[in-house]
């Protein structure tokens, strides 16, 4: 059995097996770049080392007990937030002899809270960073090389325990000029989409939807979906041509590796936006919108595509989809669902898909060694992934019967009175050693890691382009400026794509478009020939 064949069966194995908590609630597309061009303080460090530790190697508090201080990203609003911290306090005196300080930032604002930490000197051990962050982080010395603090090797001295949790492939694949700024986020990398079906309507009209895979498939379908039922948007949802990729768009969007053709990959940079594939996705989006099938005030609307299902505005929209996908949706949209897999053939995994947010050491860390033990203990522990992702047992989970792997609310206890609950392992350093949520497969990782591993792998995974130089983050924000501008629009289909996109793209051009992408060829090169491949 292929690679393909083996993904298509492991999700569609899935899809009517459980709910998982996804990032970004399905509204994720090929991003632009965040340049991070926030000048680091002067107390950072240049060459990428931190303030020196103690003649013991250690930094201690008066007790003599090291305080880890890591942040990481949730939801806000966790009534019993401190009690959790206590209790993996308790869990990292006892395992490390470490104290522990949580420092939870919310998703609107954490990128911009944790550049202002580094930047600012606070205290601060371990430290997530966005792939779009990591070529600032790295050029102004604000997270440590992994591999050579001071001389020392940190990850292989001190963290090999990480190496054979995640594995050699993705340990390694998060780094920029020789530095390994951080370890990915055990997540599901593979890029795979689909659809998501009120299941009242599909059994009404009764669509053949198992048999779709291109949005040429759908023609059909959605006329009569619009005939029956003229008061719905057929479709929501803002970014329906980026929706589907196939290709590696090398940490944004502005020169990417084509992966439409498996067996024609190539390591040449190129403009998407110039592409067949772009123009020809684009045309149909907007057909769908002339057709009066697309919600009007789709490239306005802050409302998420899962929260207009369940107010009973649409029949549809696209959604990443993975392994306990479908339950999670209808606990969302409070609606029985189908789900149908397209473009399967799609699947690409770059190296920003795996290291979308990785795991480091701040600049200003008072004891790297102490750090890394401690990003050791986080890649291996499932009793600490548990408590930060889902709190303190049989207090906001129990342990289902039966199984020594499932979780669950305790009785009595429910999403809206439940006083910790994270659910966001995908962004947490290691879910895999973690329990499973219910309504999710008990073997969920196991699937996870068969479905990576039957990916598109590009040629160019574990090259990250370094867009840190003055000029260079210049160019890539004006080109985020211009992208923004039209996207929306584009992937909407409320504009004329024959019209749109030249235009579009004769902006980007006269924004520096060329002189970008041949700086990413020319690293990518470069990074090619030092590897090997070809």
């Amino acid at each position: 059995m292929n690679k393909k064949r083996i993904f298509a069966f492991l999700l569609a194995a899935s899809l009517s097996a459980g709910a998982l908590v996804s990032c970004g609630g399905g509204e994720t597309s090929a991003p632009a770049a965040d340049s991070g061009s926030t000048p680091a303080s002067e107390t950072a460090s240049t060459g990428g080392d931190s303030a020196e530790a103690s003649d013991s190697g250690e930094t201690a508090s008066s007790d003599g007990v090291y305080q880890i201080t890591m942040c990481y990203p949730g939801p806000a609003d966790q009534p019993d937030y401190q009690a959790v911290m206590d209790a993996i306090n308790e869990l990292t005196m006892e395992e490390l002899n470490m104290s522990f300080n949580g420092i939870q930032l919310g998703f609107g604002d954490w990128t911009d809270r944790i550049r202002l930490m580094l930047t600012g000197g606070e205290k601060l051990d371990i430290v997530p960073t966005y792939a779009t962050q990591a070529s600032a982080y790295v050029s102004q010395g604000l997270v440590l090389n992994l591999l050579d603090w001071n001389g020392t090797n940190l990850l292989e001295e001190y963290g090999s325990g990480i190496i054979e949790a995640v594995g050699e492939t993705q340990t390694y694949g998060g780094q920029i000029n020789g530095v390994l700024y951080g370890i990915p986020s055990q997540k599901e990398a593979m890029g795979t989409a689909g659809i998501v079906m009120r299941k009242d309507i599909v059994d009404e009209l009764g669509l053949d939807y198992e048999n779709w895979s291109t949005y040429e498939d759908l023609t059909d379908a959605f006329t009569q979906v619009h005939e029956a039922n003229p008061e719905l948007n057929v479709v929501v949802g803002c970014n329906m041509v980026t929706k589907f990729y196939p290709f590696d768009y090398l940490n944004d969007s502005f020169g990417v590796l084509m992966m439409d053709d498996p067996d024609n990959l190539t390591l040449e940079v190129e403009n998407l936006f110039e592409t067949d594939y772009y123009m020809d996705m684009a045309k149909i989006i907007h057909e769908w919108y002339t057709n009066g099938w697309v919600m009007l005030d789709a490239a306005t609307t802050t409302e998420t595509s899962s929260n207009l299902m369940k107010a009973g505005n649409a029949f549809c929209y696209f959604s990443p989809i993975k392994p306990g996908f479908l339950a999670q949706e209808e606990s969302l949209t409070a609606r029985e669902l189908v789900t149908q897999v397209l473009y399967p053939e799609w699947d690409v995994i770059g190296s920003d898909r795996i290291n979308f947010v990785n795991w480091g050491i701040a600049h200003q860390s008072e004891d790297p060694v102490k750090a890394m033990e401690f990003l050791e203990f986080a890649f291996t522990s499932g009793e600490f992934e548990d408590l930060l992702n889902f709190g303190i047992e049989g207090q906001h989970y129990v342990k289902m019967e039966g199984s020594d792997v499932m979780v669950t609310y305790p009785e009595g206890v429910d999403a809206t009175n439940c006083g910790y609950h994270l659910a966001v392992g995908w962004a947490l350093p290691n879910q895999f050693v973690g329990s499973v949520w219910e309504g999710n497969p008990e073997d969920v990782w196991d699937q996870y890691r068969a479905c990576n591993e039957a990916s598109l792998w590009s040629k160019a995974y574990g090259f990250i382009p370094d867009t840190s130089a003055p000029e260079i983050a210049n160019i890539q924000t004006a080109l985020t400026n211009v992208y923004n501008t039209y996207m929306k629009s584009i992937e909407c289909g409320a504009v004329d794509p024959e019209t749109i996109i030249p235009q579009m793209n004769q902006e980007l051009y006269a924004a520096g478009l060329q002189e970008y992408m041949d700086e990413k060829q020319r690293q990518l090169d470069a990074w090619a020939e030092a590897n090997g491949v070809s």
